[in-house]
């Protein structure tokens, strides 16, 4: 049974329409393609009127750094979403929504449009831009940072319709010992392989070349150089002093017992330094940096030593260089030092560095190549003394046979003179009056690689074993080549290979290459190269009691491995086994160990002996590596 109220209608709202009435048609649609249109004529002119007026701000846009050009959007997005949460203009919006929406929707178009054509541009750019012209530099490792900065805003400034017009290449000059070869042989590294003629570029030909002092680009052409500009074009483009640079709790240190160093003499400030406060002061090799070379001669001048003390004080520098081929390596080396200290809980790092001043900005400000993170935890102070020299920097052109152009020379020049005006390190103090001049360095040069460096008698231990085929054999050999100018005229050296037949059975030396001379170290490298690497590591003491030898003064030995036979050591206690090997081998005066293909040393210390030892790891720079072996065991006699 149904509803009775079911078949009843509705009573009619008062906007129905009553029954029998006609309901009015809706009102027609305002037609959408219309709207559409509008919106879209007026972002295009829109676009066209925010292209105008961005288009200064976008260049600008282009020259900020890369992490500026990521932030910048988004942070602009926030800010303009944080004025929404205003009070005054969230009542703005609603009131005036529709107007907004339509700015909005216009403004869109307006950004649509402008992206697209930055990304044709920018897509279209490496056929609208010719190709810039490259120009390269060179020098001193600590100086690259500052002068990659100054390449970079010459190329910034001299773009031109957008296009960059200029390649600026930096790179690290050859050490000074290598730099008459490489000037005199057109940047080629010339060595023998299998008696024959082999050459290799230091890397690619510089146009110009900032030298640490004016007195290096002199020495050069007193020694008769074509490649190298007259004196007189060369530009000065910066000035710092060497200083003693150590941390705060050491600078603190030594303003109890003196304030003020620079006030008192150089000697005196050396004594309290090393005799009160029991410090020592390093600095890297002078054959491999001029600031060093540089800086030793103000060391032996200011301390006011006689002649016949030099080799003892050049012996001292040297063994508390921290083992360092040049200011950026040593202040890595530092900044490893003051971790280990900073974990131990011991202190700073009793070290004061003899650095340029500018290289202790470089090392607080975390700028140091292949080092990141120094003066995250340990800053340095620079310690300034005029007794100690001015680095005066000098922008040298560089013209090489067959290769002159003179747009390329005014470039050059051109932008000498621009980095004479935009000068390197311009807020580095300078307290000292002290230059260096040609002659000088010359025979600073001449009296340590002639007399202050004895004779070194050589001797190379090479891991032989399987596992050190390929972490060994062609980087130990490569890194050997590379040694020409370390070693003098008197040098010998001799080169062994360590292994065993069996695992864990006697240990075996085999004669590689017999004590031969500098000139032959190629023929080294090939016999190294020649040599089977197939057989057991084989324990290093073991290796270095068979050694033996006739020599009237105890060698140096230098072992090359891939670490593992540190593991082979009876016991199970490497470093008390190499200790008493050590000991025991009268004509063995100190083992200096290179660890390839490992970033550490399984044998840090030895204790209980009192012949020298060092461990280092070769890293991603196995010549670099040799050639502070080479410098640093020379003086163990």
């Amino acid at each position: 049974m149904s509803d009775p109220d079911q078949s009843k209608a509705a009573p009619p709202t008062p906007d129905q329409p009553r029954t029998g009435t006609k309901a009015p048609s809706p009102a027609p649609e305002q037609p959408q393609i219309g709207t559409s249109v509008k919106v879209a004529l007026i972002g295009a002119l829109a676009s066209v009127v925010v292209g105008w007026v961005l288009a200064p701000w976008i260049e600008l846009f282009r020259t900020l750094p890369l992490h500026v050009q990521l932030w910048l959007p988004p942070g602009i997005g926030i800010a303009v979403a944080g004025l929404l949460y205003v009070p005054a203009l969230r009542r703005f919006f609603r009131r005036h929504v529709k107007v907004i929406r339509f700015g909005l929707l216009a403004l869109a178009g307006a950004g649509l449009t402008t992206v697209v054509w930055a990304a044709f541009q920018t897509i279209a750019a490496d056929d609208q831009c010719p190709a810039p012209t490259e120009l390269r530099l060179v020098t001193a490792p600590e100086n690259a940072a500052e002068l990659t900065s100054r390449a970079r805003l010459y190329a910034q400034e001299n773009q031109i319709d957008g296009c960059p017009s200029l390649r600026m290449t930096v790179a690290v000059a050859p050490p000074p010992v290598h730099l008459p070869d490489a000037f005199n042989n057109e940047w080629e590294w010339r060595e023998d392989r299998r008696d024959q003629p082999y050459a290799r570029l230091y890397g690619l030909q510089p146009d110009a070349w900032i030298a640490t002092t004016p007195a290096e680009p002199d020495e050069l052409r007193a020694g008769g150089l074509k490649s190298l500009g007259d004196s007189a074009s060369d530009i000065g483009v910066g000035q710092d002093q060497l200083v003693l640079a150590m941390t705060e709790q050491r600078r603190e240190e030594l303003g109890r017992h003196m304030s003020e160093p620079d006030r008192y003499s150089f000697k005196r400030v050396w004594d309290v330094l090393t005799t009160k406060m029991g410090m020592a002061v390093a600095r890297p090799f002078p054959e491999t940096s001029v600031a060093a070379l540089i800086g030793t001669s103000d060391v032996f001048r200011g301390r006011g030593l006689p002649e016949k003390k030099y080799g003892a004080a050049e012996q001292e520098l040297v063994g508390n260089g921290l083992g360092a081929d040049t200011v950026t390596s040593l202040l890595c080396a530092f900044d490893g030092l003051a971790k280990e200290a900073a974990a131990a809980g011991s202190g700073d790092p009793k070290v004061a560095l003899l650095v340029p001043g500018h290289s202790v900005d470089d090392y607080n400000a975390g700028r140091i190549a292949d080092c990141p993170g120094t003066g995250a935890s340990t800053r340095l102070i620079a310690v300034r003394h005029h007794d100690l020299s001015v680095l005066d920097y000098r922008y040298v052109g560089v013209t090489w046979p067959g290769q002159r152009s003179a747009g390329r020379e005014a470039l050059v020049e051109h932008f000498g003179r621009w980095l004479r005006s935009h000068p390197m390190f311009p807020n580095v103090p300078v307290s000292s009056r002290l230059e260096v001049d040609e002659e000088r360095l010359g025979q600073l040069k001449k009296l340590l690689l002639d007399q202050l460096r004895p004779q070194l008698d050589l001797r190379l231990i090479i891991d032989t074993s399987g596992s050190a085929d390929r972490p060994v054999r062609v980087q130990a050999a490569e890194a050997l080549r590379a040694q020409l100018r370390m070693l003098g005229p008197r040098d010998r050296v001799q080169a062994f290979g360590l292994h065993s037949r069996t695992k864990g059975g006697r240990a075996e030396l085999t004669a590689i290459a017999g004590r031969t001379g500098r000139q032959q170290l190629g023929t080294v490298a090939v016999e190294i190269e020649n040599t089977a690497f197939d057989q057991w590591d084989a324990p290093a003491s073991a290796g270095l009691a068979e050694l033996g030898g006739d020599e009237a003064v105890p060698a140096p030995v230098v072992l090359l491995t891939d670490g593992r036979l540190f593991d082979n050591e009876g016991g199970g206690d490497a470093a008390s086994a190499l200790a008493g090997a050590l000991d025991g081998t009268a004509t063995v005066s100190g083992l200096y160990v290179v660890v390839f293909g490992q970033d550490q040393c399984a044998v840090t210390t030895l204790p209980g002996t009192s012949k020298p030892y060092h461990c280092v790891t070769a890293g991603t720079s196995p010549d670099k590596a040799i050639t502070r072996a080479i410098i640093t065991v020379r003086g163990w006699r």
